[in-house]
C-alpha cells in the first residue's frame, strides 16, 4: 500500500506502512509528547488503539478540545484502514425511480455537463432499458459506481426479485420522482417503499435523498399543485418513519437549474463520508482566522466537498461554481493557467478562488474575504486538507 497517500498525516518522511497501526500515536501530525503521555495513562498506546476511541468520551477524560481529538482519531482510522488494506475503494450510488422520472438526464448533467450552464439537455433522453452502470471519479480520488435503474414496470419487478444483487452494499440511494406526473405519485411511493423494505431486511441503511424532479415548468406552481406536492412530501416522510430510517433528505431539483442540482447531489454525497465534518471543522478554524464568512472546498467539476458558512448565503457558493467553470473552460479551450480568481460582489465581500493541483487532480479553495491581504493563507489550508481529500472514501 502506498505511503504517499498517508504522508500528510505523519511526522515521518518515510516508514513501513505495515508498522503504522502498532506505532505510537506521536507519529500523527499534531500529537505531542505530553498528549502521548496522557493517552498512555488511558492505555491508548498505539495508532490502532487511538482509532477505536470515541472523541466525546476521550475529550472528557483528557480535557482536550473534542474537534481536535476527532481530527486525530479520524486520521488514525484512515491510517489503520489503509495500512491493513481494510477499506472500500469505491462508492456505490443507485439512482432509482419510475420510467421518465429524469434519472438518466440527471446523471448526464452531473457527469458530462457544466454546473452553471442553462438548458443543457434540450430533449428528454429515452427510457433506460434495464440497469446501466457508469464509473466516475467524484471529489477527486473517490471512485464511484453510478447505477442507473430503468424504471419500466418489468425492470422494477426484476430488480425487486433480485434485491441483493441490485441494491446490496449501496452507499447512497437517490430516488427520483417526477413532480409533474402527479397521477403516478402513489406508484412511485410504492416502489420507494419496496426498496426501503429491501434495505431494512438486509440490515443496510444507505443515506437516501429523494429528488422531487422537474419542478421547473412554466405555470406549474399553483395552489392545487402546491397542495399535492406538500402531501407527497408528508407521504415520503411517513415511509421513512415506518421503516425507522432517519438518514434521508428531500430536495427539489431540475436539470435546467443545474447549479442547484449539483449542490443537491454534493450534499447527498457528503452525507455518506464520515470525515467531511472533520474537514468542515478545519475550514471553520481557518475561516475564523481569516475573518471569512464563507470557506469552501470544491473538486474540478464544481462539486462542493465541504464548506463553512457563518450566514448561510447560497449566492457565494453559486458564484464560486461559476468561477471554477470559467477557469476550467479557459484552461481546456485556451490553455490558460490562471492561478487565482477574484470576484468583488460588494463592500467587504470579495470571493478569492484558488486552484490546488495535487498529483493529477485539481481542487479549488474559495473564501469570501473583506480584502485579499490574507489570501495566501489559503495555500496553507490546502496543504492541511490534502491528506484528508486524498482519503475521502476510506472510512
Amino acid at each position: 500500500m502506498s505511503f504517499e497517500r498517508l504522508r500528510g498525516f505523519l511526522v515521518k518522511e518515510r516508514m513501513e506502512v505495515e508498522r503504522i497501526p502498532k506505532s505510537s500515536p506521536q507519529i500523527i501530525v499534531g500529537i505531542d509528547s505530553e498528549t502521548v503521555k496522557g493517552l498512555k495513562d488511558l492505555k491508548i498506546v498505539n495508532v490502532k488503539k487511538l482509532s477505536q476511541q470515541d472523541p466525546k468520551t476521550l475529550s472528557q477524560l483528557m480535557g482536550i478540545k473534542k474537534s481536535l481529538l476527532e481530527k486525530w482519531i479520524y486520521a488514525a482510522k484512515i491510517l489503520v484502514a489503509v495500512s491493513e488494506g481494510n477499506f472500500k475503494d469505491r462508492k456505490k450510488i443507485v439512482f432509482a425511480g419510475l420510467d421518465n422520472a429524469g434519472k438518466t438526464a440527471i446523471i448526464h448533467t452531473l457527469t458530462k455537463c457544466e454546473p452553471t450552464a442553462k438548458n443543457q439537455i434540450l430533449t428528454e433522453t429515452g427510457p433506460t432499458e434495464g440497469a446501466r452502470r457508469e464509473e466516475a471519479a467524484l471529489f477527486g480520488w473517490m471512485q464511484a459506481e453510478l447505477h442507473d435503474l430503468g424504471g419500466k414496470e418489468q425492470h422494477r419487478t426484476k430488480y425487486l426479485e433480485g434485491d441483493r444483487e441490485i441494491f446490496g452494499q449501496t452507499d447512497l440511494l437517490i430516488f427520483v420522482i417526477d413532480l409533474q406526473d402527479y397521477e403516478r405519485y402513489n406508484e412511485a411511493l410504492g416502489y420507494l417503499e419496496s426498496i426501503l423494505g429491501i434495505y431494512n431486511k438486509a440490515g443496510e441503511a444507505p443515506y437516501t435523498t429523494v429528488f422531487l424532479h422537474k419542478s421547473d415548468a412554466e405555470g406549474f406552481v399553483s395552489q392545487e399543485v402546491g397542495e399535492r406536492i406538500d402531501q407527497l412530501k408528508r407521504d415520503i416522510v411517513k415511509l421513512f418513519r415506518k421503516h425507522h430510517i432517519n438518514r434521508y433528505h428531500i430536495d427539489n431539483t431540475s436539470i435546467f437549474r443545474s447549479d442547484k442540482l449539483f449542490l443537491s447531489f454534493s450534499s447527498a454525497l457528503r452525507k455518506g463520508i464520515n470525515i467531511v465534518p472533520v474537514i468542515e471543522e478545519i475550514l471553520k478554524d481557518y475561516g475564523e482566522l481569516l475573518g471569512s464568512t464563507h470557506l469552501m472546498l470544491f473538486d474540478n467539476r464544481a462539486l462542493l466537498i465541504a464548506d463553512y458558512s457563518s450566514d448561510g448565503k447560497e449566492v457565494f457558493t453559486t458564484a464560486t461554481m461559476g468561477m471554477i467553470c470559467l477557469r476550467e473552460n479557459l484552461a481546456k479551450n485556451y490553455h490558460l493557467n490562471i492561478s487565482t480568481l477574484t470576484l468583488e460582489l460588494g463592500p467587504n465581500e470579495i470571493i478569492v478562488c484558488k486552484p490546488l493541483e495535487w498529483e493529477d487532480k485539481v481542487f479549488y479553495i474559495a473564501s469570501v474575504l473583506p480584502t485579499t491581504e490574507k489570501s495566501n493563507v489559503l495555500n496553507l489550508l490546502g496543504e492541511e486538507l490534502q491528506p484528508w481529500i486524498r482519503n475521502l472514501g476510506v472510512i
